[in-house]
C-alpha cells in the first residue's frame, strides 16, 4: 500500500558511503517515467550522475554538501516541445521517484535549483528545448527517520464546499 510509503518519506540530507545498485536506479526511474504527465506525453527523461567530480560541480552551482555527498543524483528533465505542462510533469515524476526510493529503502531529497537551471544544461550539456527544477540525492541513509503518524495529520487543514 503506498500509504506506508508516503508516511516514511522523509527528507534525507545524509548518506552511507555505499553506492546504490543499478536496479534499484532503474527502479526509481522508472517510478518517475510512469507518473501521470500532462496529455500522457512521454516528455521527462533522467540523468544519472555518479561521478564525483561532476557532483561537485553541481554543488559548486546549488550549495548543500548533500548534493555532493550522495551517491547518486537524478535529475529530471523535460522537453519543452512535448508538453504544455513542464513543472507539474517533473513533479508528479519526482514525487513517485522520492516515494519509490523510500520502498526500496534509500534516502532522498528534493533539492531545487532555481536560478541555476541554465548553468547547469551547460555543465551537463542538457539541450536548450529541456528543462529542469530540482535534482534528486539518492542513498542509503546515515540515520533511519521516523514516520509520519496519525498525530501529524491535522484535520483543520481540511475545508469542505468553502474555505
Amino acid at each position: 500500500m503506498v500509504i506506508k510509503e508516503i508516511l516514511n518519506r522523509r527528507s534525507v540530507r545524509e548518506y552511507e558511503k555505499r553506492d546504490v545498485p543499478q536496479e534499484s536506479i532503474l527502479e526509481i526511474i522508472k517510478a518517475g517515467q510512469f507518473a501521470p504527465r500532462a496529455h500522457g506525453n512521454q516528455a521527462v527523461e533522467f540523468l544519472v550522475i555518479k561521478n564525483q567530480e561532476t557532483k561537485d560541480k553541481i554543488f559548486n552551482l546549488v550549495g548543500q554538501e548533500f548534493v555532493k555527498e550522495a551517491p547518486v543524483l537524478i535529475i529530471p528533465i523535460i522537453d519543452l516541445t512535448k508538453t504544455i505542462c513542464p513543472v507539474e510533469d517533473l513533479s508528479a515524476a519526482s514525487e513517485n521517484m522520492l516515494l519509490e526510493a523510500t520502498a526500496l529503502g534509500l534516502g532522498s531529497v528534493w533539492k531545487a535549483i532555481k536560478g541555476q537551471e541554465e548553468k547547469i544544461k551547460e555543465l551537463l550539456g542538457i539541450p536548450k528545448n529541456f528543462t529542469l527544477i530540482n535534482l534528486i540525492p539518492i542513498g542509503y541513509p546515515k540515520e533511519k527517520t521516523s514516520p509520519y503518524s496519525d498525530k501529524d495529520f491535522d484535520k483543520k487543514k481540511i475545508h469542505y464546499e468553502q474555505w
